[in-house]
């Protein structure tokens, strides 16, 4: 990973403990009585069992949309993230003699307070100094990739970028 702010020295397994203990929720389990250990199930389910259950075959089978409240503190994870996706981008000298010229075509993703997620051709923010884009006309710059970045509980950002 490209780390674009500073870094932690702790552990992964560390940063999930501290993001535990810092969250407002730090055990996110059903409400139970003290007594009881928690019980782990493992679940493996086909699309046909689910089909049987609602008494639905073939392609009329619809998935019930769930909405996700992500407006606790406990989200500004999810909703820190940031989706680039430069599906090109060139700056170089149309002619011999001409001037550069720049073609960009970009959007950027994001979700919403309600786990929404959103493609918008207007970057909520300037575009971010890891992306790629050259200004060079000799020799042309070319770039074709998506970034995804995201700020974690500690105030660190970072950034995975990956060209295609």
């Amino acid at each position: 990973m490209n780390a674009s702010d500073s870094t932690s020295n702790l552990s992964p397994m560390e940063r999930l403990e501290a993001i535990k203990r810092s969250s407002a929720n730090p055990i996110p389990e059903l409400p139970s009585d003290d007594t009881t250990e928690p019980l782990l199930v493992d679940v493996a389910i086909s699309t046909e069992a689910i089909q049987a259950f609602h008494g639905q075959s073939g392609d009329s089978f619809q998935a019930t949309p769930i909405s996700v409240d992500l407006s606790s503190p406990d989200f500004d994870v999810v909703r820190s993230i940031r989706v680039w996706d430069v599906r090109h981008y060139s700056y170089r000298r149309h002619s011999r003699e001409g001037d550069c010229e720049r073609s960009l075509d970009l959007v950027v993703g994001s979700y919403g307070d309600h786990a929404s997620f959103q493609w918008s051709d207007h970057a909520p923010a300037p575009i971010p100094a890891w992306l790629p884009l050259g200004n060079r006309c000799e020799p042309p710059s070319y770039f074709r990739g998506v970034g995804v970045e995201w700020t974690d509980t500690f105030g660190f950002s970072d950034y995975e970028l990956i060209r295609y």
